[in-house]
């Protein structure tokens, strides 16, 4: 059998190529042979048939009253349900009681002192994000950490300051202080003052409240998600779009730290365009540059890189636990800083008094609450998004769940409770986890662990750190960004992956990197919802044929082997049917079926047309000759033919003589233009919802088809879809027989008129190719019966098993 164009092809239902899916239908039919063939024999079912047959369950609908019944029902105050309430408000009781001691308890321990060392750098580092005294990166490594413990489920994520969120903080902290005047005079001579100077408590206070006030309602946002069980709001939060959010953060963040590494004071700039603007400020005050803070935060980032790319790699081969090179370099920049008096002898900023012991309680001040509280929305939105993103990847990779609700619930609690000790936003850190995780941490009592260290700081060994340079903890949280900075890397698969995702992550980042944290993940998130609709907008609609020898139908563009049915066409489409698609589905299946009802109408119409317009001429013309007749006898001679082929011919030559129009009226003496389709078959396996719009113009189609002839089928509907076209009446205007059970029920029944191609169907689907076949395949002779052979994964013989539905 020679290849043949698909469109030129006889029609018959097993003529293919064998050249190009031969190949296919022999591996397709051996493997039939090792796991065994199913013969199934069965009637043709429609939907409403298989439903009487099958009666489904009957489901009550929940009515609002009917919600509110079911929930007070469940508000018991029974032993039990007191017992469950407590034991999901406080985890820690389920996680305690199946505490493994004392194997746990040691790596528990090991793994805590390890985090703890990390805390003290970068909890002091964090702070000059959220442009805060460093005391209070301890103050947030400490008291959401304790909170946590009590009501968190994640068992390994490390709680305390995170990048992003510090830098939110922040951005609201400059922003309300902006204005504030200092009591005592500590303007530079550009005009300018040093936001972190000792000397003005009064300037750090208004910044310590400001943030108080950011903390306090962030963990009131957090709290309220958690009990009206928002959880799941973080599912409209993509991972291209979190990934390109922290990497434009990342952005942020280390332009905010280039300052302290050249030594320069200038405030930070308002949004948008905050890092152009940064930057431009940067390079005209170029001169002013402390030299000696410039070559300190040139060796810190040396040493930093060289510790953990090439110390700490060897090293983490024998023991788990990594090098602490964050601590070492904040020991030996403050011993080097002390000894060398770098404040006082190069002018060196350091990080000043760390006053010691725990602050007292104090109530954030209620005057910032209206002008922060949509920076607290976002900030909660964030924190609450990557802690728990890092948390279910954490309790995914050691066998456990989180509760989403929960977590929002332990880190409201902890921002709330924390926020009365001058802290800012807490939340979840990948790096940290990473550590306490790799270092052997079981449960959360690693963090409680990793407080002790944090507590002998904050009560005793803080004043040893008061001439540690401000440009050190800045390197120390550049060198951090590396992780943030290389998710850069994701643009290229995501480009091979999804151009959608690809455009999220770019189109995010760059939102935030050029106008500003919040206002970029606003667009991030916008977009991000588009491009939803832009997919289910213009979805994907094929058409779909018929595998040789099988009942399986397959999209003719991705599978050469596929046959069309002779005068059938089966349309595919994969997506929801609703209003933003609705025309576009109506288009593609007029295109792709190559049957657009209204032109075949319109067609049509202008034949009629012009048909009546010939009966006119023609009754116009007897008339004429009639009348002719009538003068000439009247007058006593009969005319000749000569005299009465004149007007005649002038009367033709009005008529349309063209070869189109010829050609047009010789073929409609025969018949009317129709299409060389007699059914076509909607696919709806992919359609998981239909909204009114939907069902309307799938009506229309449905109805202008059949205005031409051709009878539409519906296979593989849905439930819900089908419950839609109850309600909107659908079943007024189309016979609900048009709903069938599969594709093949629908080919089945289309084909009843043309019982010549019904045989040769299920001819075609008993026969096994040039494949031996083990036995005859019984076929039986039933016009209203649907025949198939196909290959069987579930029996493990060769002989064919017969299943009488």
């Amino acid at each position: 059998m020679t290849a043949e164009n698909p469109k030129n092809a006889p029609k018959k239902l097993g003529s293919f190529p064998r050249n190009q899916s031969g190949d296919f239908i022999h591996s397709l039919l051996n493997m039939g042979q090792a796991k065994g063939t199913m013969t199934v024999e069965r009637p043709v079912y429609t939907q409403i048939k298989f439903d009487e047959g099958c009666p489904q369950t009957e489901t009550v609908p929940k009515t609002l009253r009917r919600r509110i019944s079911v929930a007070t029902s469940s508000c018991t105050c029974s032993k039990g349900c007191v017992k469950d309430f407590f034991l999901n408000l406080f985890p820690f009781i389920r996680i305690m009681k199946n505490y493994k001691m004392p194997s746990w308890l040691v790596r528990d321990m090991l793994s805590g002192l390890t985090v703890g060392i990390t805390r003290v750098s970068m909890g002091m580092a964090s702070a000059l994000l959220a442009s805060l005294p460093p005391v209070t990166g301890l103050y947030v490594s400490f008291f959401p950490v304790i909170i946590y413990f009590f009501f968190g489920t994640s068992r390994h994520i490390s709680i305390g300051t995170f990048a992003v969120t510090c830098l939110m903080v922040g951005v609201a902290v400059d922003r309300e202080t902006a204005d504030w005047t200092p009591s005592v005079s500590n303007v530079t001579a550009n005009g300018t003052y040093d936001s972190l100077d000792a000397s003005n408590s009064e300037f750090i206070q208004a910044k310590l409240e400001v943030a108080a006030a950011v903390t306090l309602l962030t963990g009131i946002w957090q709290l309220c998600m958690g009990m009206f069980r928002l959880g799941f709001l973080t599912i409209y939060l993509s991972d291209p779009l979190i990934s390109g959010f922290t990497t434009g953060a990342a952005c942020h963040v280390f332009t905010a730290q280039v300052k302290y590494v050249f030594g320069i004071k200038m405030k930070r700039f308002s949004e948008p365009f905050q890092i152009i603007k940064t930057f431009v400020q940067l390079f005209k005050t170029i001169t002013e540059t402390n030299v000696a803070t410039l070559i300190t935060s040139a060796m810190c980032i040396v040493t930093l890189v060289f510790i953990k790319e090439c110390i700490d790699p060897r090293v983490r081969k024998k023991i788990k636990v990594p090098l602490p090179g964050e601590l070492l370099v904040v020991v030996v920049s403050t011993l080097i800083s002390y000894l060398a008096n770098l404040s006082t002898e190069f002018g060196v900023a350091t990080v000043g008094e760390i006053p010691t012991g725990i602050p007292a309680p104090v109530l954030p001040p209620s005057r910032y609450f209206g002008a922060v509280i949509m920076d607290s929305f976002t900030i909660a939105i964030v924190a609450f998004t990557v802690s728990v993103s890092l948390a279910k990847l954490q309790a995914a990779n050691n066998n456990y769940e989180v509760d989403p609700n929960q977590e929002l619930i332990a880190y409201g609690m902890c921002n709330t409770f924390s926020s009365f000790f001058n802290t800012f936003v807490a939340s979840a850190s990948l790096s940290r986890s990473l550590i306490q995780e790799r270092a052997g941490g079981k449960t959360q009592l690693a963090g409680v662990f990793s407080c002790v260290i944090i507590l002998v700081i904050l009560l005793a060994l803080g004043p040893l750190l008061q001439t540690l340079p401000t440009s050190i903890l800045a390197c120390i949280i550049i060198v951090a960004l590396k992780g943030m900075f290389l998710q850069f890397k994701e643009l290229k698969k995501l480009w091979f992956i999804s151009k959608y995702d690809f455009f999220i992550w770019l189109v995010t980042w760059l939102a935030v990197f050029l106008l500003g944290v919040d206002l970029g993940l606003l667009i991030g998130v916008a977009f991000s919802l588009l491009t939803v609709v832009f997919r289910t907008q213009r979805p994907y609609a094929c058409l779909y044929g018929r595998v040789p020898h099988t009942d399986i139908y397959r999209d003719q563009n991705k599978y050469r082997v596929v046959r069309e049915i002779p005068g059938i066409k089966i349309f595919h489409f994969e997506a929801a049917l609703y209003y933003a698609n609705a025309e576009h589905f109506r288009n593609r299946i007029y295109s792709l079926t190559d049957a657009n009802p209204q032109a075949l109408k319109a067609e049509r119409a202008k034949i009629e047309e012009k048909k009546e317009r010939e009966e006119k001429l023609k009754e116009k013309l007897k008339k004429r000759i009639k009348k002719q007749n009538t003068d000439a006898s009247l007058n006593g001679h009969v005319p000749s033919r000569r005299h009465t082929s004149e007007p005649v011919a002038l009367e033709m030559e009005t008529i349309d003589t063209s070869p189109e129009h010829s050609e047009l009226m010789a073929g409609n003496r025969d018949e009317v233009p129709s299409f060389d389709i007699h059914h076509i078959v909607i696919d709806c396996s992919s359609v998981s919802y239909i909204d009114s719009v939907g069902v309307k113009i799938l009506s229309q189609v449905i109805g202008a088809y059949r205005h031409v002839g051709v009878t539409l089928f519906l296979s593989h509907v849905k439930t819900p879809m089908q419950n839609m076209l109850r309600r909107t009446n659908f079943y007024e205007k189309n016979d609900q027989e048009m709903l069938y059970l599969t594709t093949h029920d629908a080919i089945v029944a289309a084909l009843q008129s043309q019982q010549d191609l019904l045989k040769e169907l299920k001819k075609d689907a008993t026969t096994r190719a040039n494949a031996p076949s083990p036995s005859p395949l019984p076929v039986r002779d039933n016009n209203n019966t649907c025949t198939s052979d196909t290959p069987n994964s579930l029996s493990g013989r060769g002989d064919p098993i017969p299943v009488e539905v």
